[in-house]
């Protein structure tokens, strides 16, 4: 296992995941979110915003259709996903991480999406936002959300070690890449060291969110998340095996189309993958249905309680 707190590891890492095609589109559920949180800020017509860790400049995008007097910048530490970015958005300005100095002091809005639990050093990457930003200026981060009740926590505290102290609170869960799980208080603390207070919070999946997210993941996730083996107690058993009574079936009626969208969303089809949609086309006709349901059952859940910190996911929105 790769020590992704060491920071020439973690570019190789992520360099590698971009070549693979890392994190090329997400769906529309969430690009509406983040859409309508952004119009919420009620930011000024004009300024400079910064994509903070911008992947392949999916919600770059959305920031300059949201935002089209601002000037939007991206910036990554994987030269891959910025020359990605560079040549599907090109009416935004991107770089690399190692170019910082050419940008201190320039923003007067920072937005990361999912980044921040990735990052090697949690202390130093508050002094790197700070350093983008004017002494005027605002920040929006979404990232996972540590808080306690969410649908996650609930199933995490039904395992031994489901929540990691020694790995800053990782949920047992978690892809490798991500290196920590903060509450939604941890991370105001943090900013009120560089000044910021928090002005807005929104939350999502409280339970239909979080239903939705894990059952349009694979078999062997749902699998993995709901394994009894490493139950707590017998009463924490028997939860995981009612859990997995509910979850798999959900996962294996929505898996097609699922499938399917992934291999369509890829920015650089292969022949196989174009071979792969024709083979799944009529099971993910089939599949859509049920697709769509937990979609707007997670909308709505959104639309209704978005302020109700038990979500597992947390926007948070700080000004100075």
């Amino acid at each position: 296992m790769k020590d992704l707190h060491d920071k020439e590891t973690s570019v190789e890492f992520y360099e590698d995941r971009y070549e693979q095609g890392y994190m090329e589109e997400w769906d529309d559920l969430k690009k509406n979110k983040v859409k309508e949180i952004l119009l919420q800020l009620q930011l000024p017509a004009n300024g400079k915003a910064l994509d903070f860790g911008c992947g392949n400049g999916v919600f770059t995008r959305i920031i300059k259709d949201t935002f089209p007097g601002w000037q939007v910048f991206g910036v990554e530490i994987s030269s891959i996903a910025v020359q990605n970015a560079r040549k599907r958005i090109p009416n935004c300005t991107f770089f690399e991480a190692s170019e910082s100095d050419n940008y201190k002091n320039q923003f007067d809005f920072l937005f990361s999406h999912h980044v921040i639990e990735h990052v090697p050093d949690i202390n130093e990457i508050f002094e790197v936002i700070n350093g983008y930003l004017k002494p005027q200026s605002s920040q929006l981060h979404i990232l996972p959300c540590g808080n306690k009740g969410s649908y996650e926590y609930e199933i995490s505290i039904l395992k031994k070690n489901g929540i990691d102290p020694k790995k800053e609170n990782r949920f047992f869960y978690e892809e490798p890449g991500h290196l920590r799980r903060l509450t939604s208080d941890e991370f105001t603390a943090y900013e009120k060291r560089i000044g910021f207070d928090l002005k807005k919070e929104f939350y999502s999946n409280q339970e239909y969110g979080a239903i939705n997210w894990i059952t349009k993941s694979s078999p062997r996730f749902v699998k993995r998340l709901t394994d009894p083996n490493d139950a707590l107690n017998n009463e924490s058993l028997m939860k995981i095996k009612k859990l997995r009574k509910k979850l798999l079936p959900l996962t294996y009626l929505q898996f097609p189309y699922s499938k399917f969208l992934e291999i369509k969303n890829k920015w650089r089809k292969k022949i196989s993958d174009h071979t792969k949609l024709i083979i799944l086309f009529l099971p993910a006709m089939i599949s859509k249905p049920f697709y769509s349901y937990w979609d707007k059952k997670a909308a709505e859940e959104w639309g209704r309680i978005k302020t109700q910190k038990t979500g597992s996911e947390m926007f948070l929105f700080f000004t100075r």
